[in-house]
């Protein structure tokens, strides 16, 4: 099993969550705040999950406080995420 660095850099690494992404996890967690979501990854690719559902958790509640037209900028960030995880999976 990887160590706890070893999430964690996997994590950081990640282009849609990790350093350089502007995500809620690059820009406000630090290691500690990260470890608590990753800690029960088996794997880095497990890690990386957790890390971009915990992402889109923070995007889904974005939704709850926008203005409700089909182009504000809560839904189109939603929808940007989701299609970059999409496009960009995670490997087994």
């Amino acid at each position: 099993m990887p160590s706890r660095d070893q999430l964690i850099t996997a994590v950081r690494k990640d282009s849609l969550v990790g350093k350089g992404s502007c995500s809620s996890i690059d820009e406000c967690y630090d290691d500690s705040d990260l470890w608590e979501v990753i800690e029960e990854a088996k794997s880095e690719a497990e890690a990386v999950r957790l890390a971009r559902e915990c992402e889109g958790l923070f995007l889904e509640q974005g939704l709850n406080c926008r203005w409700g037209e089909d182009d504000d900028p809560q839904l189109k960030a939603y929808r940007d995420f989701e299609r970059e995880c999409e496009d960009n999976p995670v490997e087994k």
